[in-house]
């Protein structure tokens, strides 16, 4: 009987831990899913898309050991933004993601330089907390429909707005001290009667 109820738990680990990815991604989609305008598919859909691009981009020697890149993905439209030294890894980096399946269109917002210091990148965590608790405390915008990204004082604005919502969150983000430049990835949907 012990030795029964031994195999049946090794049976019962082995297929969970083939349930690792699912439950991972079912994870990201979490809290967020119920505020996101996309529909759980697409964001299931979308988060696939980051983990294949950059999976690629990972394997991809030295472009990936030279840089500094990050893939987000809403409604099949990628932005890819970090920092590479050359223009040849920028163009091979976006053609990359470009032959993901899915992707609709890439939006290459990567600089020119050297990977950012880690100094740097928690001055972009400290920007990126400011600009969206900003967005969440203003009345007029839901700011839990957009998503914020900062790389070396740029903040990219992400998501599915009405216009009203993207000129409010532009205006918003443009006022925080930091803040060197505000770059928009909006997709526009019709505003609610």
């Amino acid at each position: 009987m012990m030795k029964q109820r031994h195999l049946l738990l090794l049976a019962a680990f082995t297929l969970l831990q083939g349930c690792a990815g699912v439950m991972m991604a079912g994870a990201g989609t979490g809290v967020g899913s119920v505020t996101d305008r996309r529909t759980v598919s697409t964001q299931v859909s979308d988060q696939a898309i980051d983990m294949r691009a950059l999976h690629r981009l990972g394997e991809t020697k030295p472009l990936w050991d030279d840089s500094r890149l990050a893939v987000i993905t809403t409604n099949a439209k990628t932005l890819l933004i970090g920092q590479t030294p050359t223009e040849a890894y920028r163009q091979q980096a976006e053609e990359i993601v470009r032959s993901v399946p899915g992707v609709a269109e890439v939006f290459n917002e990567i600089r020119l330089g050297q990977p950012l210091s880690l100094s740097a990148r928690s001055q972009d965590t400290w920007l990126t907390s400011k600009v969206k608790s900003t967005l969440l405390a203003e009345k007029n915008i839901d700011g839990t429909k957009i998503k914020v990204v900062t790389e070396n004082a740029e903040v990219f604005l992400i998501g599915l707005v009405t216009q009203k919502e993207a000129d409010i969150a532009v205006q918003l983000t443009r006022t925080i001290s930091g803040v060197a430049k505000v770059v928009t990835a909006f997709e526009f949907v019709q505003a609610a009667p």
